[in-house]
């Protein structure tokens, strides 16, 4: 009875979304350009639960990164893709889109992503504000095989200057660094760069770029990173298998003394920082 009560609600929600005046126009699935910069697609099929409170919630998220005030998310263009509009299914079947909804999100420098993540407004809405936060590199290592031993966790990104993806993955590796700095250190290796890096790869069995691999501390072997490339995937990775990352010094009491040194430089016995 309960779920019969919450699906005709979530009904209700759908059928006055859809009424309303602010309701968003349908975008035609041939219309969608995957490459396009700033957008969030919604790709549901009306009259089904799950994409009914999608939909719901994809509106609500909208709210909620347009509060966010963060420079940048006004560009972002939200649109809705109904598999029951026009010939949306049949061509969707062809590109063997058939399970509903799906999530993408597309932002400049930082390609489309599928949003693989829990359907709610507030995990959606941080998912998209993250890739607007401002980033920077200096919490970032250049390459020193130096800095991995059992002291502190390191996490390596491989990749190569041309690598698209790897671009794309920039700021968000950037911001956990940020995010984690004084308790995980943050390094990438451009594998193509020297004979010494080109080694390193080759012993950790890099064969495509980006990988990524959580090594040193007290982990025994290096961890191969296969989730998402985003700043949750990131931090929920590390502090998995580093819990210790989930603690939070107090920068009254002066941080922690056994904390690794920064990336720029400023501690002696520091890996000197690079631009990227």
């Amino acid at each position: 009875i309960l779920t019969m009560h919450a699906r005709f609600a979530s009904a209700v929600l759908f059928l006055l979304f859809a009424a309303s005046d602010g309701a968003k126009e349908q975008t035609p699935f041939h219309q969608l350009v995957p490459a396009a910069p700033n957008q969030m697609v919604l790709m549901y099929s009306s009259g089904s639960p799950e994409s009914d409170d999608a939909l719901i919630t994809f509106e609500q998220a909208e709210s909620l990164v347009t509060a966010s005030g963060l420079p940048g998310t006004e560009k972002l263009s939200w649109k809705l893709c109904d598999a029951n509009f026009a010939n949306n299914r049949a061509e969707m079947d062809l590109k063997g889109l058939t399970i509903f909804p799906m999530i993408f999100v597309s932002v400049e420098g930082q390609g489309m992503d599928r949003y693989m993540r829990e359907i709610s407004a507030e995990k959606l809405s941080e998912f998209i504000t993250t890739k607007f936060e401002n980033t920077t590199d200096e919490d970032v290592f250049p390459y020193n095989e130096e800095l991995i031993s059992n002291e502190y966790p390191v996490f390596v990104k491989f990749h190569e200057l041309w690598c698209s993806r790897c671009l794309a993955m920039k700021r968000a590796f950037e911001n956990a660094a940020t995010r984690l700095v004084g308790r995980v250190m943050f390094m990438e290796v451009e594998c193509s760069a020297s004979d010494l890096s080109q080694r390193f790869c080759l012993r950790h069995q890099v064969d495509g770029y980006p990988t990524l691999k959580l090594m040193g501390g007290n982990l025994t072997s290096p961890v191969d990173f296969t989730r998402d490339r985003s700043v949750q995937g990131f931090l929920e990775f590390i502090t998995e298998h580093v819990p210790e990352a989930l603690l939070v010094t107090d920068p009254d009491e002066g941080g922690d003394a056994d904390a690794p040194p920064p990336a720029d430089g400023g501690s002696e016995g520091a890996a000197p920082h690079t631009e990227l």
